[in-house]
């Protein structure tokens, strides 16, 4: 199950939320040394703010998490227009119905392979279902040189944003993917998946679950 994190119901996902800070610590700057913030074994970055949606794939609200990711709207700053904005060669894509899918984060244990594509397949599901929910109309990304050609695969309606750049690992290009009904089913069938990956719990309702 993938649960969607907003501001509304987030204070009752606070288990979740840390073990997806710490994985994003354990991932982004342990092994794949990125030079960001951590505090008290966390990863938190100044777009971890009250306008970010959370995608957290775990059994139960109080259950180790499998992977995560965030959507980040793109009317106010975020990666792609203050970090990466050069990788966008046609433009920068944003307004209200384009949002920003980052900190994209398997668990630090994933085995390498199929089972990674897998999780990505289950993410981008749940990604397009909160796009289609949230009346998110494109998805905006940047991915590396092992992430890209996954992505690319899946299903979805995506175009290149401009030219990679970097060499070998350290490749990076941006992406926007389109939205609707007709993509997830492609991604659905990709991956085998049979029924919705996602649930929103309202904050009255995540007291009880």
């Amino acid at each position: 199950m993938i649960y969607i994190v907003s501001e509304e119901n987030r204070r009752r996902f606070h288990h979740l939320l840390t073990e997806m800070h710490r994985q994003r610590k354990q991932v982004f700057i342990d092994k794949l040394k990125w030079r960001l913030e951590e505090s008290a074994g966390l990863e938190i970055d100044s777009y971890d703010s009250h306008d970010a949606i959370y995608l957290i794939e775990a059994g139960t609200l109080t259950s180790d998490v499998s992977v995560s990711a965030r959507l980040l709207p793109t009317v106010r700053p975020h990666l792609l227009s203050q970090q990466f904005a050069d990788l966008c060669e046609e433009g920068l894509p944003a307004g209200p119905g384009v949002w920003e899918a980052t900190r994209f984060c398997p668990a630090p244990d994933t085995p390498a392979g199929a089972p990674r594509r897998q999780m990505l397949g289950r993410m981008i599901a749940g990604i397009m279902e909160t796009a289609l929910l949230f009346g998110i109309e494109q998805v905006t990304y940047v991915a590396d040189a092992a992430l890209a050609p996954m992505a690319l695969k899946v299903g979805w309606d995506v175009r290149a944003l401009g030219a990679p750049r970097g060499e070998g690992r350290n490749r990076i290009q941006a992406f926007v993917a389109s939205i609707d009904g007709a993509g997830l089913k492609r991604v659905r069938e990709a991956f085998a998946i049979t029924a919705p990956l996602t649930r929103f719990v309202p904050a009255d309702l995540a007291r009880a679950a």
